[in-house]
């Protein structure tokens, strides 16, 4: 299941998100230009803010001792799975440039 929403609802879906996948291990990555980056595997997730004193707001996923830092965010889809598999985040700015985070399985 995906759920994309509207900015005003970014902070709370944000911070149900943190309660709900708090210490999960993560896999991190950027998709620009028809190429995908991916930048750790296996952090914890700590969370994920929104600073929204801009126009367009800017997003920190922590993970980790390591913070994300998304600037000008035009765009957020929380994707639900199922089997929680496929459960993560995509965080698109006004670049063009998509930052991905998803969990690893359980063990």
């Amino acid at each position: 299941m995906t759920k994309a929403a509207q900015k005003h609802e970014w902070a709370d879906f944000l911070k149900f998100f943190s309660e709900k996948f708090e210490g999960r291990p993560t896999r991190l990555g950027v998709f620009e230009n028809g190429n995908d980056y991916w930048i750790e595997s296996g952090l914890p997730f700590v969370g994920a803010d929104i600073d929204t004193k801009d126009e367009r707001p800017t997003i920190q996923l922590m993970l980790g001792d390591m913070t994300r830092s998304i600037e000008d965010v035009t765009a957020i889809e929380f994707k639900f799975s199922e089997s929680g598999e496929e459960d993560g985040l995509d965080v698109t700015s006004a670049n063009g440039r998509t930052t991905i985070l998803r969990f690893e399985k359980m063990r």
